[in-house]
Order: structure tokens, then sequence, then C-alpha cells
């Protein structure tokens, strides 16, 4: 734990209430006389333009000067779409087709890729899909959404190549709606509602549906990130039969926006309210028994514009409130969201409250998540409560420091390559080197989740987001080859490996990592799939048949 002065935050309270008033004045000058989408996008501009001035350092009277400016307003109008893209990316990684990587590579990606699909995926009627994490038989929101990720990247996405896959990634959307409808703050749920909860865990939030209620704001993220890459990537995204157009869809949306906005106040106790928050944990602030003041979690400045998440990816509890890069993919998310809610849904209040939610988290980042290393200059904190203390590690599981640039989080270059600096050195209690007879030489990091069973592990997905943040084509080849070495010969990423040994490891069934791992292959070839594996869906439930592409058995 480490303690730093707190800021002052008069200044930017002032300016968060200016760009309040400024928003309000704006709408209502137009609301009568302009379509919905030109207002959404003219509110878009009004508050990137501010948050583009604000992280100069300028103010929002400069904000207000540059947009009185009409052929300013036109040039940025006609710019939209570079402009939305401020909080708003896909991941950056170089795109290399044709560069030969070893059979061993091409063989576990393709393998990788379709084991969610071939063994973790149902098929629901009512157009809905199941996808649970593999050896445990819940459905993660993070874990979901990222397994069927690399379905949806790259110039020439599986999903606009096959029927099938669209109609299980869609299915998986609808569902999740309803999940997040069902509990905004639970992060796993069961198939159905037949399982039966001791009072211990109904004490833990647990019922019905929900099958662990830790409250991680990464999990939501994921989830708009699906949407968006579905919006941008499947034939079918912007019909106007796209599942995307589904009221439940919007809603699950607006449900989380609200309840992150809440969440910048969990400290004085505030929690989102309105007809949506209608489930059996809602209308009272989040507590979860066994984090410290009797479920509150440990102290957080309310002021700092940083959003509060109980729980890390890794499911441990947060030893301070704001978890450094959830705040990071949450700004990117609302980047995702102000696209959907002016250009898909036309929806202004949703687009007006993400970005200006997204600008305020952006900001607490700045303020509060940067802090100075005896040894590695400014870095970006782990953790932080928004008093003074913080946390400095790195954790496997994403969202991490290290994945912030592969989520499209506009990283502060000099900091960021301090941050990574640290991440791949013993100041990181989470970095591992050593040597096997398996992988020769390797150096990674793993997370404080798996110590307990194995005290010097590396995480898999540490190294593909490794690769996947880098711009080294030869790191990236190496460390694909590196992963199938430690994969020990059983043809699947695992959770975690002992750097010592990795024929000692743990899940052997981890379908997150398996897609992290064939991600980053495609990233750097266009082989993977190879062609004459055909993939065969685990389970299809749903009486409407759909026939695959060439990458399917039927």
């Amino acid at each position: 734990m480490q303690r730093r002065p707190a800021r002052q935050e008069s200044i930017e309270a002032i300016e968060s209430r200016q760009v309040s008033a400024l928003l309000r004045r704006r709408k209502k000058k137009h609301q009568s006389t302009w379509p919905c989408y030109v207002c959404a996008i003219v509110t878009s501009l009004i508050c990137v333009v501010y948050v583009l001035a604000a992280r100069q350092g300028n103010t929002i009277t400069k904000a207000k000067s540059a947009l009185s400016d009409n052929t300013l307003v036109q040039k940025l109008r006609g710019n939209i779409k570079r402009l939305s893209t401020k909080f708003a990316s896909f991941p950056k990684y170089p795109r290399i087709d044709h560069v030969k990587v070893s059979p061993q590579v091409l063989e576990m990606c393709t393998k990788t890729l379709w084991h969610t699909i071939e063994t973790t995926t149902i098929v629901l009627p009512d157009n809905e899909t199941f996808i649970h994490t593999g050896d445990i038989d819940d459905l993660w929101l993070r874990d979901s959404a990222s397994q069927i990720h690399p379905l949806m990247v790259g110039q020439k996405p599986l999903i606009a190549q096959d029927a099938k896959l669209d109609r299980i990634v869609s299915g998986l959307i609808k569902r999740v709606a309803m999940y997040i409808r069902h509990d905004p703050y639970a992060n796993a749920f069961r198939i159905d509602d037949t399982y039966v909860f001791n009072e211990m865990q109904k004490e833990l939030g647990r019922h019905d549906l929900i099958s662990t209620w830790n409250y991680e704001l990464d999990s939501a993220c994921f989830y708009i990130r699906m949407l968006y890459f579905y919006w941008k990537q499947s034939p079918l995204g912007n019909s106007l039969n796209s599942v995307l157009r589904l009221q439940s869809v919007q809603d699950a949306v607006e449900i989380m926006v609200d309840l992150w906005i809440a969440e910048q106040k969990h400290e004085l106790d505030h929690y989102p309210t309105g007809p949506l928050f209608d489930c059996l944990n809602c209308n009272k602030p989040y507590r979860y028994k066994g984090l410290p003041r009797e479920g509150k979690g440990t102290p957080t400045n309310a002021t700092a514009g940083l959003t509060w998440t109980g729980f890390r990816p890794s499911d441990d509890e947060c030893k301070f409130g704001y978890l450094i890069p959830a705040n990071m993919f949450a700004v990117v998310a609302l980047g995702y969201v102000v696209d959907m809610a002016s250009e898909l849904w036309q929806n202004v209040e949703l687009a007006e409250k993400a970005i200006k939610l997204a600008a305020e988290i952006d900001r607490g980042i700045h303020d509060h998540g940067i802090v100075s290393h005896p040894q590695f200059g400014r870095i970006y904190a782990y953790e932080v409560d928004g008093l003074g203390q913080y946390a400095l590690l790195d954790d496997a599981n994403v969202p991490s420091l290290l994945s912030a640039p592969y989520l499209g989080y506009d990283i502060d270059n000099y900091v960021y390559a301090n941050t990574r600096k640290y991440i791949f050195s013993d100041a990181n209690p989470t970095f591992r080197s050593g040597t096997n007879d398996l992988t020769g030489d390797i150096e990674g990091y793993g997370s404080v989740h798996m110590m307990a069973a194995i005290k010097y592990n590396i995480w898999p997905m540490s190294l593909a987001v490794r690769g996947l943040a880098s711009d080294s084509l030869a790191e990236k080849i190496h460390i694909a080859e590196t992963l199938v070495k430690a994969s020990a010969a059983t043809g699947w990423m695992h959770e975690s490996f002992d750097v010592g040994n990795p024929r000692r490891f743990t899940r052997s069934w981890f379908c997150w990592a398996d897609s992290l791992f064939a991600e980053l292959v495609m990233s750097i070839t266009d082989e993977c799939p190879v062609h004459d594996y055909k993939y065969v869906v685990h389970e299809w439930r749903d009486r409407n048949k759909i026939a695959g592409g060439v990458y399917a058995a039927d």
C-alpha cells in the first residue's frame, strides 16, 4: 500500500457543472428543429472538444469558444467518425497477412478458436445463446463475450462469412441483456433456475439465475464491446431486424451507464434507481459480505470521477475501490455507447450521459491513476482510492494495465512505456521469470488468484495480451510459439502454469485463454483457422436450423 497527498477537486467539480449546463442549453436550443440523431452528433462533438481541451489543461471556456466558430463545427461534423473514436476504437494491432508461422501454431490456433463453439456453446430457442466458461458450467459476462470475440475481428470477420456463427453471437447478446436486467451487479449466471442455493450462498446475493454476485466493472465493458463489434462487423449489425435494435439490449446498456454513474458516489451510498432497476437486489447500496466495512469496501473519494468496483476480473476483492484498468476499459466502452446511441438508437440522453461520464472517468485516471515510482518514474497504478492510497501491481486477467492499448484506451505513451517496464520487472509482485525444459527461458506474469495453488505462476492470457499489445511482429510470433510449448502438449491454453514446469497447471478447460491465443495468431496471419477443420456446435436446442459457412461441418 502506498500513500500520496490528496488532490483538490474544486476546479473539476466546477468544470463538470459547466459541461452539464452546456449540454442542457445545446439540447434545448436544437430540440425542436433538428432530428435527434443530429442533436446527438452535435452533443458528442461538444463533449469531445471539451475533453480534448481539458486534456491539454484548458478550461471549458476554450471549448465553448472553439464551438462558436461555425466553420470549425462544420469541419468537426464532417469528421464525426474520427472524433467519435476518441474513446472508442478497435484493438490496435498491425494486421500482417501471409506471415508464416509454424504448423503447430496454426493447428493450436484452429483448435482454440473453435473450442468455445464445440464445447461450451448452447444455442437456445427464442434466438438466444448460452456460453459457459469451460470447466465451470456458468456464463460469465466477461468470459463469454471474450470467448466469441475472435469471431468478430479482422478485415474478414468470421461472423460475416457464416450465418451460424452470427446466430450464436446475436443470441448471446440477447441472452446477456436479459441477465443484466435480472441483476446488473451480478457477474455470472446459470442457464436455468433449477440449482438450489443454500443460505450461505443466498447471503452472497446468489439466487435463481445468479451464480455469483461479485460486482465487476469490466463485465459490462466486455458486453458493450461485443455489441459494438457486432454492429460494425456483422452484415446484420445495422439491419432493421438486428438484435441490437431490441429494446432489451438498449435497456441493458442504459442500466449499466446509470449504474456506473451511481457508483462514482459509492462512498456516499448512491445507487441507481428507475423503472429499469426492478431486481431483487436493486434499490439499495451494493454490499457484499466479506468486503471491509460491512460489505461496503475500503473508503474512496466520491469526487474523484472514477467509478467503483468491488472485484477484479480475477474475481478477487479489490483492495482499493477504483480499479484503473477497468476504468480505462469503461472509458472505451462509453465511447462505443456514444457511437451506438447517436447512430443506431438515436438516444440523445444516453449519448450525453455516456460521453460526460467517459470524460469524468478519463480525468480521474489522469488525476489519480498515475503515480511516481522511484525506479520507473510516472506509471499507472493498478488500484487507487482517490484519497492518496494506491496499489502497484498488474494482474494477468483482462482488463489489465498491459492490455490498455489492446482494449483501445488512449494511453499516455510515456506513462504506459514506464508501466510496461514496471510490469516485466521484479518490482511487480506477479512477475515471474525462469527456465524449464519445454519453453527454455521464459518470463511473464500471473495473478494472486492462483498463488495458493501455484506460487510462481504465469498466466497464458498475460503472454497473449503482451503479444496483442505489441507492435513487434517478431515478439508476437515468439509469444505464439512459446504458448504452444507452454501448453505441455495438451493442445489447449490453461489458466496458469508453473514457470519452472508448465506440466503443472490449473484449469485444463478454460476457453477465455484459448480465445485470446487464437486472436493473437489471427492478428499476424490469415491462415487461421485452417480450412480442413470443420467445427460442430456443442448443442443446438433451437428448432430453427441455420446452415454454416465453409468452416462448419454442416
